[in-house]
């Protein structure tokens, strides 16, 4: 077994062990490094759409979440207030439950629940398989940023974490709701909770790394770095890696909060989440490029050209290609070697959602309310 795929075993929870037809975190596991072990085939087909929301009169944009997976289910949030759980296979709704608010973050798995983030300022929980609400929490303020599910080693005891527009990240317990303990910041908390060495790590608009024991919530460090953070972190090998709004991608130390580099080389801000594989990291931006950087100097290596800004926070499949949206309205795939163009599909509205890999299928938001579904190409007979 390659150490790639026992990391990523290694880094679910033994309750509810991912599969590979399953996308259980938003950012492929806890510490959000936006990798899955699936290699897919291309071209990658259409196999279905779900229109989550119709537009309003007067409204710009149809903000669909991030999608999570789980057990041929597939389950995201939308503008208006719905959250839904679709067939992985057909689309088909399921279920759907309706809030006062949009759901703008990913959602997470905690057991037999599905959790998710509101901006009417609850965090729900409701029954994965039959929607049912099992409880909810309310913050004192709206509800941007992902939800992600960290389960104690000694315990096997499930929290959510979670931030709020109240300036604090949350600590829940899954099953009951109950709040475990509270950080504050200095501001909005617009990204996840990436979790990594005993640690949780989080940005926001207060441009500053919080470093938290993820068990007591104890703060352990602050980290500088200049501008908003709109994102979540990624935490790899003992490295915090963040992008920002002062048009930099960063790397830091996780034991001193010493900066290790950072890139950027045009005034562009970078508000999709970084993506770390082996010895790359990658991340697009709004300079409408996709950026890959080696993840010791900092150092650029490639970057691909789109017509528009990236938002979406990229996956890397199998250790082969990135897959990520842009605002141009493409779905694309690229080799992680070098760049190349591995394949592109039209959506015709922008994609800002991070893909939820899940088997043979890909699943990305778009910004005219609809959930997109593609499928690996067959295999080949030999």
């Amino acid at each position: 077994m390659s150490r790639f795929l026992l990391c990523l075993i290694l880094s679910f929870p033994a309750l509810h062990a991912q599969t590979a037809g399953d996308w259980i975190h938003s950012r492929g596991n806890e510490a959000m490094t936006g990798l899955s072990a699936t290699e897919l085939r291309f071209p990658l087909e259409l196999a279905w759409q779900h229109q989550m929301m119709t537009k309003p009169k007067g409204q710009a944009e149809m903000l669909v979440s991030s999608a999570v997976v789980r057990a041929g289910k597939v389950y995201a949030g939308c503008k208006d207030g719905q959250f839904r759980c679709l067939d992985l296979a057909t689309g088909e709704k399921k279920w759907e439950a309706i809030a006062k608010g949009a759901f703008d973050g990913a959602a997470a798995f905690a057991g037999e629940l599905i959790v998710a983030g509101c901006q009417d300022g609850f965090v729900y929980a409701w029954n994965a398989e039959t929607g049912k609400e099992a409880w909810k929490y309310e913050t004192d303020a709206e509800i941007h940023a992902a939800a992600n599910v960290w389960t104690d080693p000694k315990t096997q005891a499930q929290k959510v974490l979670i931030g709020s527009y109240d300036y604090k990240v949350y600590c829940l317990d899954a099953k009951t709701g109950k709040q475990d303990w509270a950080a504050e910041t200095g501001y909005y908390i617009n990204g996840g909770s990436a979790v990594g060495e005993g640690m949780v790590v989080f940005g926001g608009c207060d441009s500053v790394l919080h470093v938290h024991d993820v068990t007591s919530g104890k703060e352990v460090r602050q980290i500088e770095v200049g501008s908003y953070i709109g994102n979540n972190v990624a935490i790899a090998d003992g490295v915090i890696y963040v992008s920002h709004y002062g048009n930099r991608v960063g790397a830091y130390s996780m034991a001193d909060g010493a900066k290790v580099w950072e890139y950027g080389e045009r005034e562009f801000e970078f508000y999709a989440a970084p993506t770390i594989w082996e010895k790359s990291v990658f991340c697009g931006g709004r300079d409408k490029r996709f950026h890959a950087i080696d993840r010791s100097t900092g150092v650029k290596l490639w970057e691909y050209r789109c017509r528009d800004r990236i938002d979406s926070s990229a996956v890397v499949c199998a250790g082969k290609v990135a897959v990520f949206g842009s605002d141009d309205g493409y779905l694309y795939a690229v080799d992680v070697k070098d760049g190349k163009e591995v394949w592109q599909y039209e959506v015709g509205a922008p994609v800002k959602t991070s893909p939820a890999i899940a088997g043979d299928y890909v699943i990305v938001g778009a910004d005219d309310g609809v959930i997109y579904a593609f499928k690996s190409a067959p295999l080949k007979k030999p």
